[in-house]
């Protein structure tokens, strides 16, 4: 009877070798190379305690599997003060934590002269490790070495991918909140939007906005606004940040306490045209742990986007209530020009004319010429302080006051002091009006007036002339009446004019900021003796847009000529 040959002992472990190899080969999960090679070689090596260490970072290495050992000693660091590419005997001076669990054999796991890690066991008595067996187990770990290394790269694989993904997700939410946040014009509804999605995206729901200029837009840290050192925040915020990074410097001290105070951890730049004019202030995570910098780089893209609808929003907002403010002035300009004179009425033996440029759609100058049941003319001109509406309106009761005051035929210094008393007591410190009225006596040529600290108007007589009609007392507005106001009465021959006018006009400034001032008014008009009232008025109207030319109207203009035919 024939037996069969006995496989040799090399025979025997080269297929052992050769089904190890298949095994650890055809699986990448590590967890899986991990035992079967922990396994293989507890059974050759006769031992009952192993554990596989991995690289970690440089020096430090980690427990990832093990038998024999405690739990507790899975996943802890080994710290290895030198690395061996060889097997070698160990003991508690190189690593303790090791020996203490009994490990005093280190066998390097090597792929392509890299250090992966290392197979650790404790020496079984019954079979110590010999040449031959240490060469054997290189051998295995030579070979699981490739395996692991293909398991670390399929999952930095895995990673990547997941990374990947996780972006082209991002990618596809800012495109989807692009669009919603670009047809949202609601800066609740864009405030909303941007909360879920901080909250749903990234586990955020505690946020603060912090501005530049005024206090933060919105928060929903501590239910009130963030209060803090914005100039510090502002230096330091140039792209995201977290907290724990801001320098330990004395200058942050403060505002690093405020921050961990409301629970701050991150902060994100938020940007317009390259310049940062907010900043987000992030609290802790729902789920907990720190925002990773693909995090902070969503919440920067994110955080964008809705600041960029919130001031597109804001200047909406701005567009409406400008155009309802330009249509509420058009409204109020068309009622000032309604309380202005539309024609002037006929003086006999006089010319008179009239005009008012205003340097905004309303202003505060006045003028009127009213005629009185006595066969009189009152002429008005009235300069309120400041311009736009308020100054419009206190015009406007100026107006009605003189025109509900001329039918009772009181004297000139009783009626302004009445309208002196009636505009300090309805109005602010702020306001006052400088004030000039008279009455024409077409029988008598004779003009009577009170000045109320206005400009003095100038008369100028045919024969070259002038003189300055101040009489009178203080502007009105200001302090209740004590002094009566005074009247002042100039006779006016044929070719003697008054040329009456605002500030707006001495005032008038060329392109260099200089007044054309009252001197110079007066020189001209010297020069304007001849033609009618319409005329003189013309050509000083001329004059000032003569030399105020390529600068911006500084005031309202407002000219009254009275001129004796």
């Amino acid at each position: 009877m024939k037996t069969r040959p006995q496989t040799s002992r090399p025979e025997s472990e080269l297929r052992s070798l050769f089904e190890f190899s298949h095994v650890v080969n055809s699986s990448l999960d590590l967890s899986f190379i991990l035992d079967s090679l922990l396994l293989t070689l507890m059974g050759k090596l006769l031992t009952t305690k192993a554990v596989i260490i991995l690289h970690a970072d440089k020096k430090k290495f980690f427990v990832a599997n093990g038998k024999g050992v405690p739990k507790t000693f899975l996943r802890q660091e080994v710290m290895l003060p030198s690395l061996r590419k060889k097997q070698t005997r160990i003991d508690a001076a190189y690593c303790g934590s090791l020996c203490s669990q009994g490990i005093n054999y280190l066998f390097p796991i090597i792929s392509q002269e890299n250090i992966l890690g290392y197979f650790g066991v404790a020496e079984s008595t019954k079979r110590p490790i010999d040449k031959e067996l240490s060469t054997f187990v290189d051998t295995l770990i030579s070979i699981s070495a490739t395996a692991i290394e293909k398991s670390f790269s399929f999952v930095d694989v895995k990673k990547v991918n997941r990374s990947l993904d996780e972006k082209v997700h991002q990618l596809k939410t800012l495109f989807e909140l692009a669009k919603e946040f670009g047809g949202i014009l609601d800066q609740q509804k864009l405030l909303k939007l941007f909360s879920l999605t901080l909250m749903g995206q990234v586990g955020t729901s505690r946020y603060a906005i912090c501005l530049k200029e005024g206090k933060s837009i919105y928060s929903k840290i501590s239910g009130s606004y963030l209060e803090t050192d914005k100039a510090s925040i502002f230096e330091l915020v140039s792209s995201p940040l977290l907290v724990s990074s801001i320098p330990l410097k004395k200058k942050y001290h403060t505002l690093r306490g405020h921050l961990a105070h409301e629970k701050i951890v991150a902060m994100v730049p938020l940007q317009m045209q390259n310049e940062v004019k907010g900043v987000l202030c992030l609290g802790e995570r729902l789920r907990g742990g720190v925002y990773s910098e693909s995090d902070l780089e969503f919440i920067f893209s994110l955080a964008n986007l809705a600041f960029v609808s919130l001031e597109n929003s804001r200047l909406f907002d701005d567009a409406i209530e400008k155009k309802k403010l330009e249509s509420e002035l058009l409204i109020a300009q068309e009622i000032q020009q309604g309380l202005l004179p539309r024609e002037l009425p006929a003086i006999k033996g006089f010319d008179v004319a009239g005009v008012n440029i205003s340097s905004k759609q309303v202003g505060g100058d006045y003028y009127d010429v009213i005629p009185t049941e006595e066969g009189k003319f009152m002429i008005v001109i009235g300069d309120v302080s400041g311009k736009g509406t308020p100054a419009s309106l206190l015009m406007a009761n100026v107006q009605a006051t003189v025109h509900a005051l001329v039918p009772f035929n009181l004297s000139l210094s009783l009626a302004t002091a009445r309208i002196n008393d009636l505009i300090y007591r309805n109005t602010g410190s702020d306001k006052f009006i400088t004030f000039f009225w008279g009455t024409i006596d077409p029988l008598t040529r004779t003009f009577r007036y009170v000045n109320a600290g206005h400009n003095p108007p100038i008369v100028l007589r045919s024969d070259g002339s002038v003189e300055r009609l101040s009489e009178g007392g203080l502007i009105l507005g200001v302090i209740k009446t004590i002094i009566p106001y005074e009247e002042g009465s100039v006779v006016l021959e044929k070719g003697d004019s008054i040329i009456f006018y605002t500030d707006g006009v001495s005032e008038a400034m060329d392109i260099n900021g200089a007044d054309y001032t009252e001197e110079r008014l007066e020189e001209f008009v010297r020069l304007q003796r001849d033609g009618s009232a319409a005329h003189t008025l013309a050509v000083i109207k001329n004059e000032i847009e003569r030399y105020t030319l390529g600068a911006p109207q500084s005031d309202d203009i407002t000219m009254v000529v009275l001129k004796a035919r």
